[in-house]
C-alpha cells in the first residue's frame, strides 16, 4: 500500500476572498461598455472602481465580522413606557453613510449624464448591494419616495423632503419608508382597506392597520389609503403622500402600523 510522507501536510482550504468588485466583473465591465457612450463610462468609472473596492473590502469585511448580529426592536423601556426604539447593525450605520456620500440615490436625480445616469445609479447599487445586507431596500423605497413626490406635483413637499432624499451629504440624508401592505391587499393595493379622513383644520389622518412596512426607521414614509372626503371639493383626491413628524421608527412597531386618533405615536400629519 501506498505510505503518506511524514512531512507531507494535509489539504487545507483557504477562505474565499474578494478583490475589486467591478475591476473582477467582465459582464458588468463589458456591458457597461456597450450601453455607455465612452466618455460617459471614462467620467463615471472612478466611481464605479471606489465603490467596488468597498465591496470587496470594507464593507465585505464588516459583514463577515457582522453576521450573526441582527436589528433589535425594543418596544417598551424598563418603566413601561412604550419606546419603539430599533437599534442597527453597525453595517447598516455604515453602509447609510456610505450610500449618501456616494450617491446610490443622488446620482439619478443629479442627472449629470442626462438618461446614462440611471445606468451609473443601478452599477453603484449593483455593486453595493451584496456587502451591505441588502441596503439596497431602504435606498430603494427612497428612490420610489423622491420620484413619486416629483410627479405628485406638490411643490411644498417636493421642496421640502426630496432635497433630503437625493442629499450626498450623510448628516442631511433621509430615508423613506413605504407603508402599503395589508392582510388583505398584498401586492393588490386596490383591496386596501385603510382609509384617510381629513380634519376640519385640513389635516389628514390614517386609520387602518399596516401588516408589513418598509424601511421602517425612516425619516418619512409614503403610504396608502382610500380618502374619505366630506367637500366635494376633494372628491378628486385618490392618492395621499404621508409626511410623518416621526424620530426613527416612533410610527411603527413589529413591522405593523395602527393610525388612530388617541395615539400621538401612530399619529401622521397627512397632505393630500
Amino acid at each position: 500500500m501506498p505510505t503518506i510522507e511524514k512531512n507531507m501536510m494535509p489539504f487545507q482550504q483557504q477562505p474565499p476572498s474578494l478583490g475589486n468588485q467591478y475591476q473582477d466583473d467582465r459582464v458588468l465591465r463589458s456591458y457597461l461598455a456597450r450601453a455607455l457612450p465612452a466618455e460617459v463610462l471614462h467620467e463615471i468609472e472612478a466611481s464605479l472602481i471606489e465603490m467596488g473596492r468597498l465591496a470587496g473590502g470594507e464593507l465585505y469585511q464588516m459583514q463577515l465580522a457582522d453576521r450573526l448580529h441582527e436589528p433589535v426592536l425594543t418596544q417598551w423601556d424598563a418603566w413601561g413606557n412604550r419606546i419603539d426604539q430599533i437599534e442597527l447593525t453597525p453595517l447598516w450605520r455604515r453602509a447609510e453613510i456610505i450610500a449618501a456620500e456616494h450617491g446610490v440615490v443622488a446620482t439619478a436625480y443629479e442627472q449629470r449624464h442626462g438618461k446614462f445616469s440611471r445606468v451609473h445609479q443601478c452599477a453603484l447599487a449593483y455593486l453595493f448591494t451584496p456587502s451591505t445586507d441588502i441596503y439596497s431596500c431602504p435606498l430603494a423605497m427612497t428612490d420610489g419616495a423622491a420620484r413619486t413626490l416629483l410627479g405628485s406635483g406638490n411643490q411644498s413637499l417636493i421642496d421640502r423632503a426630496v432635497p433630503h432624499l437625493t442629499s450626498r451629504n450623510p448628516q442631511e440624508f433621509w430615508t423613506s419608508g413605504q407603508w402599503m401592505t395589508e392582510i388583505t391587499s398584498g401586492s393588490d393595493v386596490g383591496l386596501t382597506e385603510t382609509v384617510a379622513r381629513s380634519d376640519s383644520d385640513g389635516q389628514w389622518r390614517l386609520y387602518g392597520r399596516k401588516w408589513f412596512t418598509s424601511a421602517v426607521n425612516s425619516q418619512i414614509a409614503l403610504t396608502l389609503a382610500r380618502p374619505k372626503v366630506t367637500r366635494l371639493a376633494d372628491a378628486g383626491s385618490r392618492f395621499s403622500t404621508s409626511n410623518c413628524e416621526m424620530k426613527r421608527a416612533a410610527c411603527a412597531t413589529s413591522g405593523s402600523i395602527a393610525s388612530r386618533t388617541s395615539s400621538a405615536r401612530a399619529r401622521c400629519r397627512l397632505r393630500n
